[in-house]
């Protein structure tokens, strides 16, 4: 009884086969996608004069420059709460980037978090478990916020790239 019930599955695999190849190719498939086309101007569009290129970049060098303050000052509070409250650090997860993690700390909050030396962000990683690791401080530096963790007597200072969301 075995072997009529293999024998019709093989039957049914082979009749399959047989029949997906023998179907015409769809017209869709059959060609390679097209390369996108350069857009053409319209004879209606404005061309843009230096002056006008340059009044652009600095309204986006403006508008970049508000939202910046914005995003700090959010960080800033999300960071004030963890250091008042002595939240601890919880998990050292992947995140792209060389020597890039996400910092979860125990009120679930996420951060982006690079390594100023790449030995530190390991360092942190290897010791979140054994030890309660705590924000101490940080400051606003020109390369980013600085995050400054300790745990028993030792420190790691991390580069805060920004928040990121829980898993």
């Amino acid at each position: 009884m075995e072997w009529v019930v293999l024998l019709l599955a093989l039957a049914l695999v082979v009749g399959l086969a047989v029949v997906r190849a023998r179907r015409p190719a769809r017209p869709d498939r059959a060609q390679p996608p097209q390369p996108a086309r350069p857009r053409r101007p319209r004879g209606d569009e404005p061309a843009l004069t230096p002056d006008d290129e340059e009044d652009l970049a600095r309204g986006f060098a403006a508008a970049e420059h508000d939202g910046s303050h914005i995003l700090e000052a959010l960080l800033d509070r999300r960071l004030r709460t963890v250091q008042s409250r002595r939240v601890p650090l919880r998990a050292v997860r992947p995140a792209p980037g060389v020597h890039t993690g996400r910092l979860v700390f125990a009120n679930g909050m996420v951060l982006l978090a690079r390594a100023r030396r790449p030995s530190e962000l390991y360092l942190v990683a290897l010791n979140v478990r054994a030890h309660a690791i705590c924000l101490d401080s940080w400051s606003h530096e020109p390369d980013g916020t600085v995050l400054r963790l300790t745990w028993n007597s030792e420190t790691a200072e991390l580069l805060a790239l920004g928040l990121d969301q829980a898993d």
